[in-house]
């Protein structure tokens, strides 16, 4: 096992400007009709039209745009801070990004492992989407993006990807403390999905609103959070995006203060717009990851190499177990070498990944950060073990169908 990092920390999304008043969110009831499995739990988000709407009103275009990416205050809430991977524009081999470290255990086959659900090793196939959806980057995938949301007065973002969902196109894949507040014991509000998002603020592929959150009963239950639970499935609607309105002229429609007018336009399904990535379980722990991601946050030592407008990338030849009694992490996944800050949190880790067809395999998600030379510069990512109470999680979650 690894020796002890010098620092650790959750990695968590970053903050937004704090919003003046908070409009609430009342759920519906949860739109599946099968009981959770042992092991699951699920919450709504907004799960009727007016609940939807409201959503879709708050995360206007100027909005989006003038989102900040400051980290959260020291004691506003759980501790939240950063981690993520060394950059650079385009998935492939490269010294500064590819881990150096040697695996020091498998993770399948363990009494441990086997008392958190593992078993047979599978995999769901990834889905590419009907057309091509244009990048400015063609090599990086179009399925990862932020997911957007409200904790109290706050607003946050983090990074995810489209996940497989094999009926119904509609799946998202985060980090547990991206969808679900550990301090106040429930589900986030306002949360919605941008696959693609771009440097300027735009949606070329969409916004969609969550409807469902699943989750394993882990990471939510008993007022202990286990981060080798800290993942997410959330179902969502199908997208829109913003597109300026026009006059009869052609020109830009504006409302009495000069600012442009807007309209919602369907794009669709969310697997049928960007694609989606397929699922692997039981995998091991040695194994080829890319993970991707939205780094914005500060380093220990204060520095802020990223500004989360960009989705950085870093490659493991070979990831290796790491754990934690701090976030009561036993199996956790380690990638080495690898600089993520805050929101980055809850991207994807994908093998066997093409840059030519732009889908992998996802088999974690970013969670914690380390400090693992102690020079105050954030040199690893961790994520859960993805074993077969994942993968219960997420079949569950796939049952849900959406508008």
């Amino acid at each position: 096992m690894p020796a002890p990092a010098k620092r650790i920390a959750l990695l968590f999304c970053a903050a937004l400007a704090a919003a003046n008043a908070l409009v609430s969110v009342t759920p519906g009831p949860a739109a599946a009709a099968k009981a959770p499995p042992a092991g699951v739990s699920r919450f709504p988000l907004a799960q009727n039209d007016e609940d939807r709407q409201k959503v879709i009103d708050w995360w206007t275009p100027d909005r989006l745009k003038k989102a900040s990416s400051f980290t959260p205050k020291a004691g506003d809430g759980p501790q939240r801070s950063s981690a993520s991977a060394s950059a650079t524009s385009t998935p492939s081999a490269s010294p500064s990004v590819t881990a150096r470290a040697t695996p020091t255990a498998t993770a399948s086959g363990s009494a441990a492992d086997s008392a958190r659900g593992t078993s047979v090793a599978g995999s769901v196939p990834p889905k590419a989407a009907m057309g091509r959806p244009a990048l400015k980057n063609p090599a990086l995938p179009p399925t990862v993006g932020k997911v957007f949301f409200r904790i109290g007065q706050a607003e946050y973002w983090c990074s995810a990807t489209a996940l497989r969902s094999k009926n119904h196109g509609n799946l998202v894949a985060t980090a547990g403390h991206c969808a679900y507040d550990v301090g106040g014991h429930a589900a986030v509000q306002y949360w919605v999905f941008i696959p693609g998002y771009r440097d300027d603020g735009s949606t070329p592929f969409g916004i969609y609103v969550g409807h469902t959150l699943y989750m394993h009963d882990g990471f939510v239950g008993s007022g202990r959070y286990d981060y080798d639970y800290d993942y997410a499935f959330v179902t969502v609607y199908r997208g829109y995006r913003w597109d300026t309105d026009k006059n009869t002229d052609g020109t830009v429609k504006r409302n009495a203060q000069g600012q442009p007018v807007y309209k919602r336009v369907d794009v669709g399904r969310l697997e049928d717009t960007v694609g989606a990535q397929g699922f692997a379980w039981n995998r091991g722990v040695k194994v080829a990851a890319y993970a991707f991601g939205y780094p914005a946050g500060t380093h220990p030592n204060g520095s802020r190499p990223y500004d989360g407008r960009t989705l950085l990338w870093c490659l493991s030849r070979a990831t290796t177990k790491i754990s934690t009694p701090k976030y009561g992490l036993a199996q956790g996944v380690l990638i080495k070498s690898c600089a993520f800050t805050a929101g980055a949190s809850g991207g994807p880790w994908l093998t066997k990944y093409r840059s030519s067809t732009r889908i992998g395999y996802l088999t974690g998600v970013n969670s914690l950060t380390w400090d693992l030379d102690g020079d105050g510069r954030y040199d690893g990512i961790s994520s859960p073990y993805f074993n077969t109470a994942t993968y219960r999680v997420y079949a569950f979650a796939t049952q849900q169908k959406t508008d």
